[in-house]
């Protein structure tokens, strides 16, 4: 029987056994990371790619 994951509360959830855990997320650019490190290397990566293309 599928389940209406829209219409669960909190509390349904849980007694299911699911947590939500809120999560940091990154954006460079288009990319998305988990990890700050890899999002301050792309950062870093695409500011380089800037820099070369201007001038």
């Amino acid at each position: 029987m599928p389940i209406d994951s829209k219409k669960m509360t909190k509390a349904e959830l849980e007694k299911l056994g699911v947590k939500l855990i809120p999560t940091d997320v990154y954006h460079v650019g288009p990319y998305k990371y988990s990890n700050l490190n890899d999002a301050l290397a792309e950062a870093v990566r695409s500011g380089a790619k800037h820099k070369n293309k201007t001038v």
